[in-house]
């Protein structure tokens, strides 16, 4: 068992994802207990690739990093390098939708201003996100036509439900044969402000479906946080919607139109291509 270390370690892991922080110990026949803005994560040996040692960037205050110390303006950090393809289709039927790239990173998730008590925004929070595809356009009526049978006459199918969302998206999952599904809330934000927003939402205006149900956010450092265990409603979202923060709003009204998009993890979709 190796003792804490003070300098800041960069794990790298199997599956291209790097997590950066201080290491506090190592059993090399068990897991690495990495620090990470104040909260430690337990990482599996058999899931690490190297670890590598870096200069600690010097504190302002001598205080360990935590959530008062964030804030809404700073966004995200591009951590995850790995070979990749950077898109590929999705087909269903005669039906495709094009899934692009969004390299992980580290992103500080929520809003602090005007309204961000009602919208529940609050407390912006540190995230880290492993790589994953997001699709370049909603869910087409086209393609749940191929998938359940039932179309709109709207380019893009929408629902007044998330819950109606997710049981199309399990079907397109079954159809295609990759194990798609609905964005993760932090997803869907770290998209909005990735380099790939241009690409993906277009200062798209509607709003969309992502699959956390709406709460409060929760104080604390996660990895691929997937948003409360149970709730009523889901959260939607609008890249340049007709309210006050744009990207960084909230669902605060039942709205009666959502479409929805599409995702995977990277290491997901790698290991469907290998079966």
């Amino acid at each position: 068992m190796v003792s804490g270390q003070a300098k800041q370690s960069v794990v790298k892991l199997k599956n291209g994802s790097e997590l950066k922080g201080v290491i506090k110990s190592i059993d090399p026949m068990d897991a690495v207990v990495l620090s990470i803005g104040g909260v430690e994560t337990t990482i599996k040996m058999e899931n690490v690739l190297r670890i590598e040692e870096v200069e600690s960037a010097p504190s302002t205050n001598g205080k360990a990093e935590n959530n008062a110390n964030l804030s809404s303006g700073e966004k995200i950090t591009v951590t995850d390098f790995a070979d990749y393809p950077e898109s590929f289709e999705l087909i269903v039927g005669s039906e495709r939708i094009k899934m692009i790239l969004v390299r992980g990173g580290d992103m500080n998730m929520g809003f602090d201003g005007k309204h961000s008590l009602s919208m529940k925004s609050e407390p912006v929070h540190k995230v880290s996100l492993t790589s994953f595809y997001l699709s370049e356009t909603f869910v087409t009526s086209r393609m749940v036509q191929e998938t359940i049978g039932k179309s709109k006459k709207d380019e893009y199918y929408y629902v007044r439900f998330g819950r109606d969302a997710i049981k199309i998206v399990q079907e397109i999952a079954q159809k295609s044969t990759v194990p798609v599904r609905l964005p993760t809330e932090a997803e869907w934000e770290y998209a909005a402000c990735s380099t790939q927003q241009n690409l993906l939402f277009n200062a798209c205006k509607n709003y969309e479906y992502c699959s956390d149900f709406y709460d409060r956010y929760q104080a604390g450092f996660a990895i691929d946080p997937t948003g409360p265990a149970k709730g009523r409603w889901h959260v939607y979202r609008a890249y340049d919607g007709d309210s006050h923060h744009g990207k960084l709003d909230r669902s605060l009204t039942n709205a009666k139109k959502v479409h929805f998009r599409i995702a995977i993890k990277a290491k997901d979709y790698l290991s469907n291509l290998k079966k």
